[in-house]
């Protein structure tokens, strides 16, 4: 009975730090790393709208399996780097 007791408590103290977890701190009060923080918005796009750029990075990534955004450009059969011009 007290083995259940006990179970039961130390879930009802991992559900109450969930909470914590879910806005990007860790049990300690520290930030959690960038990539688990939700992306912030643009200013000055309008929510749900994407940009031409962002349009075109999208559209290049579906077309080539190694388009590399930072060069906007993806590797030819030659093994050259092709701009994307989609």
């Amino acid at each position: 009975m007290k083995a259940v007791l006990a179970a039961i408590a130390l879930s009802l103290a991992a559900a109450s730090s969930a909470p914590a977890l879910a806005q990007g701190h860790d049990q300690h009060g520290a930030q959690a790393p960038a990539a688990q923080q939700p992306q912030q918005q643009r200013h000055d796009a309008k929510p749900g709208k994407e940009s031409k750029q962002e349009r075109h990075v999208r559209a290049c990534k579906a077309k080539y399996r190694n388009y590399d955004v930072k060069r906007d450009a993806y590797r030819g059969q030659g093994g050259k780097w092709i701009k994307c011009r989609l």
